[in-house]
């Protein structure tokens, strides 16, 4: 009985699929981490820039500063919500056997909510003076119509 010489195998690639996986993991985790501390500090500028704006109305009322003001809030509220919560929809058969879709809202960020209610504790008084104006200017536009 002869036996064959087996050649040694070589080794195809240092990294197994498992250590492939984990890299992208990795770096997905390292990414998200990043945007996530770039949108903190986006949201603290504009939080900041919030509080001397609502000072800055406070002090002197003009017209210029409220709508500066204003837009501040939108960026600030639109940002929040835009990376806060997270929407997916989902299909279920109900017991009748009848196909429905859920949609569902989760949230995030949890710090981002919780930011987002400081703001609107904070600055609740130049919120409420903004709706009164806005209230008011609407009762003028129905004035001339």
């Amino acid at each position: 009985m002869k036996v064959q010489r087996t050649e040694q195998t070589s080794i195809v690639s240092g990294v197994s699929p498992k250590e492939k996986v984990a890299e992208a993991d990795f770096k997905f985790t390292l990414s998200s981490k990043l945007e996530n501390a770039e949108l903190h500090d986006r949201l603290n500028k504009i939080m900041n820039d919030i509080v001397s704006q609502g000072e800055k109305l406070s002090k002197h009322m003009d017209i210029k500063d409220m709508k500066k003001y204003r837009e501040l809030i939108k960026d600030f509220v639109n940002e929040v919500v835009t990376n806060s919560h997270h929407f997916s929809r989902e299909n279920f058969l109900d017991r009748r056997g009848r196909h429905r879709v859920y949609g569902l809202i989760k949230l995030v960020d949890k710090e981002l909510d919780d930011l987002a209610q400081e703001l609107m504790k904070e600055e609740k008084n130049g919120i409420n003076i903004l709706a009164k104006v806005d209230e008011i200017k609407g009762l003028l536009l129905d004035m001339i119509i």
